[in-house]
């Protein structure tokens, strides 16, 4: 293991953490890494996408620094409070994201002139023949991605962590993850693959555990002020 010191994007947080020594850490957005193996393919890298050859790291309250939805982060409040429906449902809606975007990636170049026609593609994932208003189908939503959910609380020298372990399907064939949320916002995401030496899986809880942030931005308005410029 080394102990690595990382900037996002525009330096606006610092990370410092443990990984493997022949890993390396890249950043993707303004509040993101990808911490990865020798075997990640780089072009492929994705703040989106689970995959056992690199972990995420990343705030899991904002993307790309700006805030999401108050129901997405009162998912987070409640996972601490012992609440695990929400997270379940955001973690099942994004391995659904995740299928549509793989599907749509195996169609070829095609202009998409109507919010119709987009959603016609969408139909051969959805496996209805129509949807209503433009809208993806109750069996997106219904469908489950991800499953076999398990929930273990750690205390940490620089937070308290919820590790969330659980199966999912990309392309009908199922994978096993684990999300490491801290109580400071921030995680470490990563998947499980027994054919590989180490997967992000099995390095993604140490990363967390070791972690330390340091944010030199705050948000006013919605305008991203910078330490030592704008304030």
């Amino acid at each position: 293991m080394k102990t690595v010191t990382q900037n996002s994007l525009d330096d606006l947080v610092s990370f410092t953490f443990d990984s493997p020594d022949n890993w390396s850490a890249i950043a993707v957005n303004k509040n993101s890494l990808i911490c990865r193996s020798p075997s990640s393919n780089q072009s492929e890298e994705n703040v989106d996408t689970v995959s056992p050859h690199y972990a995420i790291i990343t705030n899991y309250n904002t993307y790309d620094i700006f805030p999401l939805s108050d129901e997405y982060k009162q998912s987070y409040k409640d996972l601490f409070k012992g609440k695990y429906d929400g997270v379940e449902k955001f973690i099942n809606e994004n391995i659904g994201y995740i299928n549509i975007s793989k599907v749509m990636d195996s169609f070829p170049d095609i202009e998409f002139k109507t919010p119709e026609s987009i959603m016609d593609y969408f139909n051969i994932l959805t496996e209805e023949p129509t949807v209503p208003n433009s809208k993806l189908s109750e069996y997106f939503y219904s469908k489950v991605w991800a499953s076999d959910f398990k929930y273990t609380k750690y205390q940490c020298k620089n937070s308290n962590i919820i590790a969330v372990e659980y199966s999912y399907i990309i392309l009908d064939k199922t994978y096993k993850a684990i999300n490491c949320y801290r109580d400071d916002d921030y995680s470490v995401y990563g998947a499980f693959d027994n054919d590989i030496e180490l997967s992000s899986g099995d390095v993604s809880l140490w990363i967390a555990s070791t972690m330390e942030v340091a944010e030199h931005y705050r948000l006013e308005d919605g305008v991203v002020l910078r330490e030592g410029k704008d304030y």
